[in-house]
């Protein structure tokens, strides 16, 4: 895998995430897409596995120091490093145990992991700042409501998805990555 490469992605991703977030949410919710985690499914998809599950902790890590935590006591906000790294790599290990179930070098494929990986790694975002929020009162976090708009910003992530599966897998190698004919079958000498 060429890291060089990748970094490269993530960097004009994350910052297509950061930058549009608010151009691209729905009226005055806090639903929007990710554009990282498509970039974390490609990669699952087509990496060795200890490569993709490295990219996925370092997109994750990524999202946590740029994702901080609102405190409701005074104006601080602060940055909580580990829930969408563990997120992520939860979601890069679901693309690898669903890999050989799929057509991946589909830009479907990567809409759809892209939706469940998202709802994954949001669900572990949500459990991970859930318990933080029962031991510091001070961060406010409502369970429920972050699991709805968490899951309408999911699909979301899933359509966004499919269109950059189309721009991401001709990319594969540039990335120095490549998805080989399946082999379900093929007799061993």
């Amino acid at each position: 895998m060429n890291w060089i490469v990748f970094i490269l992605n993530a960097w004009v991703l994350l910052g297509l995430e950061i930058g549009l977030k608010d151009a691209l949410r729905i009226g005055e919710t806090p639903v929007a897409p990710s554009f990282v985690m498509p970039l974390a499914v490609v990669v699952a998809i087509a990496a060795p596995s200890t490569s993709a599950l490295w990219a996925c902790l370092v997109l994750g890590m990524t999202l946590d120091l740029t994702n901080a935590l609102e405190v409701t006591a005074g104006t601080t906000v602060r940055t909580v490093l580990g829930p969408y790294a563990l997120g992520y790599v939860l979601a890069g290990q679901l693309v690898l145990t669903m890999r050989g179930l799929m057509m991946r070098k589909n830009i479907l494929t990567v809409g759809f992991l892209s939706l469940f990986c998202s709802l994954v790694a949001n669900i572990v975002v949500t459990a991970v700042f859930t318990i933080r929020s029962r031991y510091d009162p001070a961060v406010p976090f409502n369970a429920s409501d972050e699991l709805v708009w968490r899951l309408v910003s999911s699909l979301y992530t899933g359509l966004v998805g499919i269109v950059l599966g189309a721009v991401l897998l001709p990319m594969l190698g540039a990335m120095g990555l490549h998805i080989g004919p399946a082999r379900r079958f093929a007799r061993r000498v």
